[in-house]
């Protein structure tokens, strides 16, 4: 019994000259669970979009090999239970309740070919994944799906929340969710499905380390086979059975340089400042000064770096370059701070990832030639190894290289502040090395950069100042 790709061959276009996927076999025993790293970019995601019968049924195609789960080819299972199976099991299994659900899965592979039964996948972006707009409605459609009586979706839905913590989170929405509230609502979802394998892409990311272990000791403690992509296996310690690199590289430990510069004069400050009952310590940016902040899921972090470019309603004191913030003109203020949010998909611009770049150096560099903008386009994306994919969408991007490419169109820039929200999540060890590099060669030029974070390896070494927020200070 595992879950299993066979001499497996994929693509994304038909006509591609380059196969995502060549060839691969792998095996996840079932029991177990395995750690699957690599670079980023080098098909993570693709093969979990395979594992998991989202590909080729949703997009790309096979050319050689089959998926196989427990034996049964993944393409034959349909997504969900047929509507009559549900209702004559809602009406045999009454009783089911939260984190049962496993053994329910059980009989319903053995009543139907339903691939949710088998395996289930949280995605890297988890708001790809949500169809409502909260979790208790989120929970109610997934144990809906899978023949949960409607009498038992309340107490089944808050002992799921329950348990990984976010029971305060079943009424909220989405939309007003940091993204690492987001990611434990959607394995919440995941857990509710009851499904026997479970495909974990990145889904600590955005939580911080306490959290993210104590989930990690709860699905040790549930009867489900674990793949889990990851690039902080640290977080994993004495928790998986084995690591499988889809690149044959192992993971390495990140190693920073030491700051040696000193920051200048004051360009940011806040006082008494408070967002939507978030309540903030006082802060002090200076110039060329590398900064981490770092808290709990659901601290404020994108909160603030929203606030600071005025996405948000605020109480208190802000001044950029000793002008209050709500005094700044958008257009200006954006021609000082520039920032690459959670989700650098949300900010794209442009057709193709060479293009996206050439925006940015055209509204900054008017004057230069046409050739001097191309050699610049080049030199940049050959920095962060995207040179390959010029004329992708940056949409067909992994996460981890929209993420570089949103840095990139934005260090192009001359902004004076640049925010980035989890800059080094999806990043392998020699991306995450380059981009730290870069970042700091551009704060020794001046550039005042703020980062949040959940690595603290990188938030203690690499940075002139770690600001901790505190969830207490959030009414």
């Amino acid at each position: 019994m595992s879950l299993k790709a066979t001499n497996l061959t994929f693509k994304y276009h038909q006509n591609s000259p380059e196969n995502v996927i060549q060839n691969l076999t792998i095996d996840i025993p079932n029991g177990k669970t395995t750690l699957l790293v690599g670079k980023s970019g080098c098909g993570k995601s693709t093969l979990a979009y395979l594992l998991a019968g989202l590909y080729p049924e949703n997009g790309g195609f096979v050319s050689s090999g089959v998926v196989t789960c427990d034996g049964v080819n993944i393409n034959e299972l349909t997504p969900g239970i047929p509507s009559a199976m549900a209702s004559n099991h809602s009406r045999a299994h009454g009783e089911a309740v939260a984190y049962q659900l496993p053994t329910k899965s059980k009989i319903l592979r053995q009543q139907c070919k339903s691939r949710v039964s088998y395996v289930s996948m949280m995605f890297q972006n988890p708001d790809l994944q949500f169809c409502m707009q909260t979790l208790k409605q989120e929970l109610y459609f997934c144990l809906e799906n899978i023949g949960v009586p409607e009498r038992e979706f309340e107490t089944t839905a808050k002992k799921t929340a329950g348990a990984l913590g976010i029971g305060q989170l079943l009424d909220r929405n989405f939309n007003t969710m940091s993204g690492g509230e987001k990611q434990k609502c959607a394995l919440a979802c995941i857990f509710a499905l009851g499904s026997k394998y479970v495909i974990l892409d990145e889904a600590f990311a955005n939580i911080d380390t306490k959290s993210a272990r104590e989930i990690i000791q709860l699905i040790q403690n549930m009867d489900v086979t674990v793949l889990a992509i990851e690039h902080h296996i640290e977080l994993w310690d004495g928790a998986y059975d084995e690591i499988v690199s889809l690149d044959g590289l192992k993971p390495k430990i990140f190693d920073t340089k030491p700051l040696i510069h000193e920051p200048g004069e004051v360009i940011l400050e806040m006082a008494a400042l408070d967002v939507n009952g978030i309540k903030y310590p006082d802060m002090t940016f200076r110039k060329g000064g590398i900064y981490a902040i770092v808290g709990a899921s659901g601290s404020g972090k994108t909160t603030l770096f929203k606030t600071l470019i005025r996405q948000n309603k605020y109480v208190g004191k802000i001044k950029l370059g000793g002008r209050e913030l709500k005094k700044i003109r958008k257009r200006v203020l954006y021609s000082k701070c520039g920032i690459v949010f959670q989700n650098p998909a949300n900010q794209f611009l442009s057709l193709t990832v060479y293009d996206e770049i050439l925006f940015s150096i055209n509204r900054w560099y008017k004057k230069q030639s046409a050739d001097w903008k191309a050699d610049k386009v080049t030199e940049l994306l050959a920095l962060f190894k995207l040179e390959k994919h010029k004329n992708y969408s940056p949409y067909m991007l992994s996460q981890g290289q929209q993420r570089r490419l949103a840095v990139l169109a934005m260090i192009a820039g001359a902004q004076e502040v640049l925010l980035l929200d989890e800059p080094t999540y999806g990043q392998d060890y020699e991306n995450m090395k380059i981009m730290m590099e870069l970042l700091l060669e551009k704060a020794k030029s001046g550039l005042t950069i703020i980062f949040s974070t959940h690595n603290e390896h990188i938030a203690k070494n690499f940075s002139h100042q770690m600001i901790e927020l505190d969830v207490k200070n959030v009414s």
